[in-house]
């Protein structure tokens, strides 16, 4: 894009003559946009009046919230939240105890008490590691005061680095919006795979990403020697997703829409509690849908009990399907292969090996799309399986399967299946809409 003024055209996508010396420092961070290719943010910031936003904090306490990875420390006081640096301490993430934020406006102010690196994760994802707690995803930027001005644009937390830099001429305006002794806002729009950003007002970043959609909003204090950030008015509206057809498989709180795979009624050893359906006892019997189904999206959250396996088998017929499988990944010997960890489409296709897995026990969201030959299969809010059936590298994974002589595996209808491995399992919130 370009802005002629009658005498001379600015190419708003050229990389602006004071921030070229950040090309060559950030050349080894290959996911980054390049900048013709950036997409412009010039839509103008949305109306934060609008009573359909809520309060994420209640100007009381930090229920709501739990921090991670770091030993930073975030008090409530009064009308604001504020973030100190520990030294030594790792970057530190108060994080919203909700993990499904998908689509969303969201807004706070921010105020630098001591000058320091900050930001907001959005959609962010966490999974255990050594020493710490890992935290990673998309992060737009709040670094304070400083030469390069980045405000506003959006950071891989722990996956890379910088996916969107506020280098552009197209960005001067924003970089210099952030005003120092005073408090600052930031506004972030989720939609679908859209992420656009604002900083007082001035359209900042515009970035699409179908990895990340779902996930948990943090406020970050960043690792160093000192720093004091404060927050306050932080707001969050959800935009309504297209809930039509959507239909939950337990919606009568029985299993009047399922059976057993012979046919016969559900084993008492399947319960359904408060919506959670569990499978428990000795021999319960894997449950399939008494409807078949060919292109849908399926939603639904699972948990597993240590050293677990169980999955969610789809388009099954003839005793066989494609599974999405539900495993203890570090206990359970199916662990040691990458094709048969959770998420994968089992012994064909490995899920994604930087999966934001939750531990044993805890609840994790699932989705799976099979829409023709395409197959995605989503956790946490990831995209971790993207594959097509009858494609080259398909049929390369599937002549080394389980599953060879079986041409029709994953095409046509079928049922749903919950798998029986002999292992506990809960599942909720199990909603199917065909495509």
């Amino acid at each position: 894009l370009s802005l002629n003024s009658g005498c001379a055209t600015t190419n708003l996508n050229q990389v602006s003559e004071s921030q070229e010396g950040y090309i060559e420092r950030y050349k080894h961070q290959t996911d980054k946009v390049a900048p013709e290719e950036a997409l412009l943010n010039t839509d103008p910031e949305p109306d934060l009046n609008d009573p359909a936003f809520v309060d994420l904090y209640n100007g009381e306490d930090l229920s709501g919230w739990i921090p991670r990875r770091g030993e930073c420390t975030f008090e409530a006081t009064g009308d604001k939240i504020v973030g100190t640096v520990v030294r030594g301490s790792q970057s530190t993430y108060l994080s919203t105890e909700r993990e499904d934020y998908d689509d969303f406006i969201f807004t706070a102010e921010l105020y630098w008490e001591v000058n320091s690196n900050s930001g907001i994760m959005i959609r962010a994802q966490r999974e255990p590691g050594d020493k710490f707690e890992r935290v990673f995803g998309p992060q737009v930027e709040m670094e304070g005061f400083g030469e390069r001005g980045w405000s506003g644009g959006i950071y891989g937390q722990s996956i890379g680095g910088w996916r969107y830099p506020m280098w552009l001429e197209a960005h001067a305006e924003a970089r210099q919006a952030l005003k120092e002794g005073a408090w600052n806002r930031v506004t972030i729009l989720c939609e679908g795979p859209t992420i656009k950003t604002w900083i007082n007002g001035v359209p900042a970043a515009h970035w699409k990403t179908e990895k990340y959609r779902e996930g948990y909003i943090g406020l970050q204090i960043h690792s160093g020697k000192k720093g004091e950030v404060h927050f306050r008015n932080i707001r969050i509206k959800e935009l309504e997703s297209d809930e039509m057809g959507w239909m939950d498989l337990f919606e009568s709180g029985d299993f009047s829409a399922w059976q057993r795979g012979n046919g016969k009624e559900v084993s008492s050893n399947w319960s359904i509690e408060d919506g959670i359906i569990h499978r428990s006892g000795l021999i319960a019997g894997s449950i399939v849908t008494r409807q078949s189904y060919e292109d849908f999206e399926l939603r639904f959250h699972w948990k597993i009990s240590e050293a677990g396996n169980s999955g969610v088998k789809y388009r099954f017929r003839d005793g066989l399907g494609p599974e999405y499988q539900i495993l203890d990944d570090a206990r359970h010997r199916d662990g040691a292969k990458e094709n048969r960890r959770t998420a994968s489409l089992y012994d064909v296709v490995p899920a994604d090996l930087e999966k934001p897995l939750r531990k044993p026990c805890e609840w994790n969201a699932a989705r799976i799309i099979a829409n023709g030959p395409r197959l995605q299969h989503w956790l946490n809010g990831v995209k971790v399986v993207d594959t097509t059936v009858g494609s080259e590298a398909w049929n390369t994974m599937f002549a080394q399967s389980k599953f060879p002589e079986r041409p029709d595996f994953a095409t046509g209808a079928g049922r749903i299946q919950l798998q029986d491995h002999r292992d506990k399992v809960w599942f909720k919130e199990v909603h199917i809409r065909e495509l």
